[in-house]
């Protein structure tokens, strides 16, 4: 096994990385990553979980959703879980699906409405899109979607330019100036409920990762973390942009299933990231707990993604403000505050809090 970066320890010190129970001074076994997709109000009761075993977990958060409604993740639980050792990754501005998808109709030059597999693209009126193939692409813009006698479509603002034939080779997606937009805004828009350079990696929405965004993407972001059914990844040497993520909702894995990707981490070892959804009611927290326990029973060391790229000498981590009592958003610089003194006593009292759970485990 590898040994813990400097960066990881620095926060593991605090108690809020780190698989609690293990030894402190034990190497773990094998590391893992939990990554919660959208920035749902239940994503809080899941840090409330994690707090419960010391450990961090990672939000893909989109900041045009966050403190919108009572359904989303407000302003202060974003500032107090990002305070406390909680990765933010950018989910884009809205949720927008940022890969290619296949035309499925044939299109004439002046059509208004176009048939792509799945209407992803279609849900924001105003939004610019590009249809191309191997020769040919055309502009347009974005009227709204939806579905007739021929199937989901999407409604354009005015007639396209050119004419195309359907086939996988005939695909749909936002222009590269949106996206490069939306890779930038989404960002920017997370670090102003975080703090300036807190937001380094990157969720696709919809896991839809093909196309223009993956050669745009590692301009903007350190990692991209794609669902592949798996999640199991190398520990040296990874690739950031080849990085691997399993869901972990009830529908998606058995317990067995889990104890079995565990222990896989555990013996190869591997670096594992697990995912999902909080709002679905295949995400309890009794499935988050129950996966923490099973780490924490086989030495696992549960990390922030970018405290694991720090770790294998991919990345360094940001600094953070962990364990700091600010209410509002930005107003101290990252890292502000005596932060050694606040990790010192709050090592102190996880440790002791981590020596008696592990007692009764």
């Amino acid at each position: 096994m590898r040994a813990i970066g400097a960066g990881a320890a620095t926060i593991g010190v605090s108690g809020l990385s780190g698989t609690a129970g293990a030894q402190e001074d034990a190497e773990p076994a094998g590391y893992l990553s939990l990554i919660y997709d959208d920035g749902p109000v239940e994503d809080y009761e899941m840090y409330r979980v994690h707090q419960q075993y010391g450990v961090p977990g990672c939000t893909a958060a989109c900041p045009g959703l966050l403190n919108s409604s009572e359904n989303w993740l407000s302003s202060g639980q974003v500032l107090e879980m990002s305070d406390n050792g909680w990765e933010f990754m950018s989910h884009t501005i809205r949720h927008r699906a940022l890969g290619e998808i296949p035309i499925v109709e044939d299109i004439a030059t002046g059509d208004t409405r176009i048939y792509p597999e799945a209407t992803l693209h279609g849900r924001f009126e105003g939004d610019p899109i590009v249809v191309f193939d191997e020769e040919l692409e055309a502009e347009a813009t974005v009227a709204g979607n939806g579905e007739d006698d021929t199937g989901p479509y999407i409604e354009l603002e005015s007639g396209i330019d050119e004419s195309f034939t359907a086939g996988s080779d005939t695909r749909v997606r936002y222009t590269e100036e949106f996206l490069r937009q939306i890779l930038t805004e989404s960002k920017a828009g997370l670090e102003e409920y975080v703090r300036e350079d807190q937001v380094t990696n990157l969720i696709y929405p919809y896991e839809r990762d093909d196309g223009l965004v993956s050669e745009l993407a590692p301009e903007y972001y350190v990692a991209t973390p794609t669902r592949d059914g798996v999640g199991l990844n190398p520990e040296y040497n990874p690739d950031p942009y080849g990085l691997g993520r399993r869901y972990m909702e009830t529908d998606r894995m058995t317990e067995s299933d889990i104890e079995t990707f565990l222990d896989n981490v555990a013996e190869e070892p591997d670096y594992g990231i697990l995912a999902g959804h909080s709002e679905y009611d295949t995400l309890p927290p009794e499935r988050v707990d129950f996966v923490l326990q099973q780490a924490q029973e086989r030495n696992i060391q549960v990390v922030t993604v970018q405290e694991a790229l720090d770790i294998f000498g991919v990345a360094p981590e940001p600094e953070r403000n962990v364990g700091g009592n600010d209410s509002e958003p930005n107003n101290e610089p990252a890292g502000g505050g005596n932060v050694e003194e606040d990790e010192e006593s709050m090592g102190f009292i996880q440790r002791i809090l981590a020596f008696f759970r592990s007692l009764f485990n």
